[in-house]
């Protein structure tokens, strides 16, 4: 247990792969965190039970972040956990959604699929923290989880980009409105992690290989590897670091 013990955190999306590990993380540093799922209820129970049997703090919150009725439910539902606002330190905007496996390149995009990614990727985080701001202690860590893809062009994945070059402007908005409390706002943006999400990806023959040969660091990412950047930017020590884009990616971009 360290400085960070006795806060409290929101993951969102946390009941699976970077979000899990954030979760396990915080709790491990005495965080006790609400674990944020918009339909894996089993992966949350469970996750919150083994953070129960390892000494740590956790509940379960289920909410879809595209709906502003269901972010507002799953911020009560914190509240009956954590007691009267302001009553969070940490927010840790991750709940997100890829292609699922469909074509979703430049070329054949749905507008049904685009809508939707933009609801969760982009409309979600911003909703999260604007209702969060008023319940966020002074001196409070936000970090917003992005990805490589918004710094690079991807034609098989134009929308998803897209959306996580607009988290970037949130984190830089972010950080300013909140800049005067000592609240900070930054943003990890992993490269290619081993989790679920990029499972059609990884699916094709020869994929991770190529990939790792492509990393510097000659490695997938692991979950726990987003955990570690995330937990580097809670402490005292990162308290004049804000409005940064921190890529975790074992130098993809180099």
């Amino acid at each position: 247990m360290g400085e960070l013990s006795g806060k409290t955190a929101l993951v969102t999306g946390g009941a699976r792969g970077i979000g899990a590990a954030i979760v396990r993380r915080l709790a491990a540093e005495g965080v006790h965190v609400a674990v944020n799922y918009a339909a894996r209820a089993d992966a949350a129970d469970a996750l919150v039970e083994e953070v129960a049997k390892a000494g740590g703090r956790a509940f379960s919150v289920r909410a879809d972040v595209s709906s502003l009725l269901e972010i507002a439910a799953m911020f009560e539902a914190c509240d009956e956990h954590f007691g009267p606002a302001p009553n969070l330190d940490i927010l840790i905007n991750n709940a997100g959604i890829g292609s699922g496996g469909i074509d979703a390149s430049l070329a054949n995009e749905t507008e049904q699929h685009f809508d939707r990614q933009m609801a969760v990727n982009v409309k979600g985080p911003h909703f999260v923290t604007q209702v969060a701001l008023g319940r966020l202690r002074d001196g409070g860590r936000i970090v917003n989880i992005g990805s490589m893809s918004g710094k690079v062009g991807q034609t098989f994945a134009a929308g998803y980009a897209m959306g996580k070059r607009a988290l970037q402007s949130l984190t830089f908005s972010t950080a300013l409105a909140v800049a005067k409390r000592g609240i900070t706002c930054n943003l990890i943006a992993p490269g290619a992690v081993e989790t679920d999400f990029i499972s059609s990806l990884r699916a094709r023959p020869g994929w991770d290989e190529a990939t790792a040969r492509h990393t510097p660091m000659g490695r997938l990412g692991h979950p726990e590897d987003i955990a570690g950047a995330v937990t580097m930017l809670l402490g005292k020590d990162a308290g004049w670091v804000t409005g940064q884009v921190i890529e975790a990616s074992g130098g993809l971009s180099l």
